[in-house]
């Protein structure tokens, strides 16, 4: 079994600079990489937003600071002192979780780590947060992951791809850096070494490690998929040496309910994603360009969402049926008909929200 590679990620790649040592190392190994990711390299999509100066000098800086947000918790977590240890019974995991919940999570699920867990190496994206990692070796020191998610404000997704659905993205990312960071301390208090990873460090891969602690499953978009939010979350994770009561993986059919479904596939407007499925370290996914995917994040502007938006789950399915559906293709035939009749092949909201709305007319949008 093969560990997952930081290096390999799509934003670590277009990182690199030309002509760096760094580089020269990674396409000498992975030449077919070069020619597709050198016209994306070290690109700012969200400048190329379709709005005209005013929109972007008036709303850009809601989240411009976001990244120095994140570092000021990252920092103050990381700095946080151990304390004395407190012993607690293995089946404190439901406090763990509830307390996880309390400081803002949508869901949790506690897992225990192994060495594939992790990245072999880290790719250099943790910049924002005053580290330098590229080529660094991952060596596991933790034992169990508190992992959440974080559920995106659905009405600023369902105008994807436009600047609402990058806003809901940002503040998503937030939530995850602040509740990483006070489970981190909370647990450090407990006198258990903790580290959380946020949009700005990260030790392992997220979806993974959300799927082992069943959070959810994959779907056709290569997302953790929800039963209750679809795709529309964002996850977290903090990595300690407590051990409590872990969880499994789940699954309530949605490898054959993307098979019938295929919406995310059909509605992506790059057509990153495909029907044929792939292994990943003894996991299903599905083939995905991410190539293509980051193109339109160029074209657009935002980190588009569309393929998150499309999701039936993300709309809201009756859970009952959901729950059930596994092994019952009659009730993964209702889901979509329900699906249909209330959103058709794509819920889209094409009206601004009143967050950029203001009195001077900006472009009309497509």
């Amino acid at each position: 079994m093969k560990k997952y590679d930081e290096r390999e990620t799509l934003f670590s790649r277009l990182n690199l600079k030309k002509g760096t040592k760094e580089y020269v190392d990674f396409y000498q190994k992975n030449s077919e990489k070069q020619q597709v990711d050198d016209p994306l390299r070290r690109i700012s999509f969200r400048h190329n937003l379709k709005k005209s100066d005013e929109f972007k000098k008036r709303f850009f800086p809601i989240i411009e600071h976001n990244k120095n947000y994140i570092k000021a918790l990252f920092d103050l977590s990381s700095n946080y002192p151990l304390k004395e240890q407190v012993d607690l019974p293995n089946d404190f995991a439901k406090n763990i979780k509830e307390i996880t919940k309390y400081y803002g999570a949508t869901n949790v699920g506690i897992v225990k780590l192994d060495e594939f867990s992790f990245y072999s190496h880290l790719g250099g994206l943790s910049e924002a947060v005053g580290i330098d990692n590229y080529n660094q070796v991952v060596k596991p020191a933790y034992k169990t992951a508190v992992v959440f998610t974080v559920k995106m404000d659905l009405e600023m997704v369902n105008r994807a791809p436009h600047f609402e659905e990058l806003l809901a993205t940002e503040q998503a990312y937030l939530r995850v850096a602040e509740i990483g960071a006070r489970v981190e301390m909370y647990l450090k208090s407990l006198g258990y070494a903790s580290v959380s990873n946020n949009s700005e460090f990260y030790i392992a891969p997220m979806v993974p490690l959300a799927y082992e602690a069943g959070l959810g499953e994959i779907g056709m978009c290569n997302h953790l998929v929800t039963l209750e939010h679809g795709d529309n979350v964002r996850i977290g994770a903090v990595f300690t040496n407590l051990v409590v009561d872990y969880d499994q993986p789940i699954d309530f059919g949605l490898k054959e309910f993307c098979k019938k479904c295929a919406l995310c596939m059909m509605n992506c407007p790059s057509k990153a994603i495909t029907h044929k499925q792939r292994m990943v370290n003894g996991r299903q996914f599905y083939k995905f360009d991410e190539n293509l995917c980051y193109e339109m994040w160029v074209k657009s502007g935002t980190d588009c969402g569309t393929c998150i938006q499309s999701c039936p789950f993300t709309q809201g399915v009756d859970l009952e049926k959901a729950r059930k559906m596994k092994d019952h293709p009659e009730l993964m035939e209702q889901i979509m008909e329900e699906h249909f009749e209330k959103h058709g092949r794509r819920k889209y909201t094409k009206t601004e929200l009143d967050i950029v709305k203001c009195g001077d007319k900006f472009e009309k949008r497509n």
